[in-house]
């Protein structure tokens, strides 16, 4: 008999209409999402929102149920992109406010045993020259957050992010750097093959470098923000770094919605069920 999957197929899902320039395939209200997820054959869906107080928990159970769902990851970009809120905002009521908030996304991801992103919150120096103490004040403003988090048994995922998007933390190697802070020791790592592709001088490696209990999460995305197998990165070697580390978490599809967001996905899984059946 063939061994149990252990890796969670996933995709992006936001309730917000992003348009096609946004990683997330699958758009509009989650009664519709939802569905489309599951009729796809995905186990989970992490979610974009711009506010976790505005969601009914009890509805967001019973989706999952109706449509044999989980929730496994929340993301946080939003707060960002729309909200324009951030932990190393010059104005210190923007960073207390976005530190409320970010407890208000772990109170909903212990609800789901879900996994809460650390990308664009952190902001971006203004200059190169600041980035290390932008980085100091980020870390500052971390860790009672994720002394929060631990205290919740809610995991935190640091995402290394391209250098268009941010200067704070573009390499993986940053990532494990930083979370090697004193204090921060308990977050994890959340990384995405986009990113690792154009940062990271060795991806596999840095998969390796991570292992695979310490990452809480997995972007498959290409270098395009296509759907894996839909540009450049080597996707035969992702499938067989994860499964040399033991990787047991969720791949989830963080990808743009090209040609169409149920195309991509569709897509997106095919390569999936290639590479773990």
């Amino acid at each position: 008999m063939a061994a149990a999957r252990k890796v969670k197929y996933c995709v992006a899902v936001s309730s917000e209409i992003l348009g096609e320039g946004a990683p997330v395939p699958l758009q509009g209200d989650f009664s519709k999402t939802f569905a489309e997820a599951a009729r796809l054959g995905f186990d989970s869906v992490e979610l974009h929102i711009r506010n976790p107080e505005s969601y009914d928990i009890a509805e967001l159970k019973a989706l999952c149920a109706k449509h044999g769902l989980r929730i496994d990851a929340l993301g946080t970009g939003l707060e960002y992109g729309m909200n324009k809120h951030c932990l190393t905002s010059p104005d210190p009521a923007n960073r207390a406010e976005m530190a409320r908030r970010l407890r208000a996304y772990i109170d909903m991801a212990a609800e789901f045993d879900a996994v809460v992103f650390i990308g664009l919150l952190r902001g971006k120096a203004p200059t190169y020259a600041e980035v290390p103490a932008y980085l100091d004040l980020f870390a500052r403003e971390l860790l009672p957050i994720a002394a929060y988090a631990k205290e919740k048994m809610v995991r935190l995922g640091i995402e290394p992010i391209v250098f268009y998007l941010t200067n704070l933390i573009n390499t993986t190697e940053e990532g494990i750097e930083f979370v090697s802070r004193p204090g921060l020791e308990s977050v994890d790592y959340l990384l995405d093959t986009h990113h690792m592709f154009i940062e990271d001088e060795d991806m596999i490696e840095s998969f390796r470098k991570c292992g695979g209990g310490k990452i809480a999460h997995i972007h498959m995305s290409d270098s395009n923000r296509r759907y894996p197998e839909g540009g450049n990165v080597d996707y035969d070697a992702v499938g067989k770094v994860l499964k040399e580390i033991g990787y047991e978490g969720a791949v989830s599809l963080e990808i743009v919605p090209y040609p169409d967001g149920l195309t991509a996905a569709e897509r997106g899984m095919r390569w999936m069920k290639k590479t773990w059946g």
